[in-house]
């Protein structure tokens, strides 16, 4: 029987975000199928730093290429289009090829997993992206927006991949094609345990969880705070390089301001303290408009905390479906509503939600995901 190779696109994992971990998830997925993987970077993969992230020793491809011999530390969107080259050079080693990382390239693979198209991001929320900030952001991302727009209606694929319905509208919107919709893995497992706490020993505490960037909107939670004062808020991001400093400056100046004295920010904060706090809390505030999925509520919601979302995006469309597992909100008064309600009805509303985010486990993604793969094996 002739050995089954499927190739793995994605620009980089050393990011380690939640598409790296989607990537890490294909990779398994496609190993237990029984194929032999060749994972194809930009750059050289730094699978110590991986480790530390993914919780222990990362699955591995059987093999590696990568278009650098170095790691990049500019141009980073535009790095993403060399991937390109590392497929042409090893397609014909490929019988199924996957592009993880999902903004468009200049050659064809039998999935793409889009899990926005970037080029959309300043039509559809503008002031969400770093991109609309400055004249200089402003002028970096225009030849990219202009080249993914162009790519985007050309680009050739037998199935196409999104992690939400919010984005599988956009898809459509700005694209014309139809995705199907496979919500991204989150590693609930962690937070599981945190969950075991009963209602009962729990406080009134509300945890806000996103980098310390502005598009993370962290200020909603210290205005929702002001009203709040007999509730304990707390906020926790990790930094991403010079945009943070000012931007937590920032909100301690609003926290200053409002002389308050129940909000604390835990900057890169350890994973492990953060299921702790998690443990004792009982409400999660998402702040952020028009998130793509948002993988931090799934977290909090495995947790037991009940979800505040803003009414857009992926938490409301697709997380908590509208409001069935979770509570939303469009203004700052509307969301202290939200938390109280929350607060007052924890019980009832924490076992909902934590029941909804077993939707979105590691293995029920590889279970989606192999479903497909099967199909695409069938069709040939």
């Amino acid at each position: 029987m002739r050995e089954r190779r499927a190739c793995i696109v994605h620009n980089s994992l050393n990011i380690t975000g939640g598409g790296e971990r989607l990537a890490m998830a294909v990779l398994e997925a496609l190993k237990e199928l029984g194929y032999r993987v060749l994972l194809i970077t930009t750059e050289p993969t730094n699978w110590a730093k991986v480790d530390r992230v993914y919780g222990g020793r990362a699955p591995r491809p059987d093999e590696e290429y990568s278009v650098l011999p170095f790691p990049v530390r500019t141009f980073g969107i535009y790095m993403r289009l060399l991937s390109a080259l590392g497929l042409l050079v090893n397609r014909k080693k490929c019988s199924l090829t996957i592009n993880t990382h999902g903004d468009t390239l200049p050659l064809s693979t039998d999935i793409v997993y889009m899990h926005f198209p970037t080029f959309a991001i300043l039509r559809e929320t503008p002031s969400a992206a770093k991109y609309s900030k400055s004249l200089f952001w402003r002028l970096y991302f225009a030849p990219y927006e202009t080249i993914q727009g162009y790519m985007a209606k050309r680009m050739r694929w037998r199935v196409l991949l999104t992690n939400s319905e919010y984005s599988r509208d956009v898809i459509r919107r700005h694209i014309g094609a139809e995705a199907i919709v496979v919500y991204p893995p989150v590693n609930i497992d962690e937070f599981l345990e945190a969950g075991r706490t009963p209602p009962e020993e729990r406080e009134d505490i509300v945890v806000a969880c996103g980098r310390f960037t502005p598009e993370k909107r962290h200020e909603l939670v210290i205005e929702v705070a002001k009203y709040l004062t007999d509730v304990e808020f707390h906020i926790v991001g990790a930094t991403s390089g010079k945009v943070s400093p000012p931007y937590i400056a920032r909100l301690r100046k609003l926290i200053e301001k409002y002389k308050l004295h129940n909000v604390r920010l835990h900057v890169d904060y350890p994973r492990r303290d953060q299921v702790k706090l998690y443990s004792r809390a009982k409400v999660y505030i998402h702040a952020m408009i028009g998130e793509h999925f948002g993988i931090a509520v799934v977290e909090a919601m495995a947790a037991g905390l009940v979800p505040v979302v803003h009414r857009s995006g992926g938490p409301w469309n697709d997380i908590t479906y509208h409001g069935r597992y979770g509570l939303g909100y469009n203004t700052v008064e509307e969301a202290v509503e939200a938390v109280e309600k929350a607060l007052k009805d924890y019980p009832r509303l924490s076992k909902k939600a934590q029941a909804r985010a077993m939707e979105f486990s590691h293995e029920r993604f590889k279970e989606r995901f192999k479903h497909i793969v099967q199909l695409l094996d069938h069709e040939a």
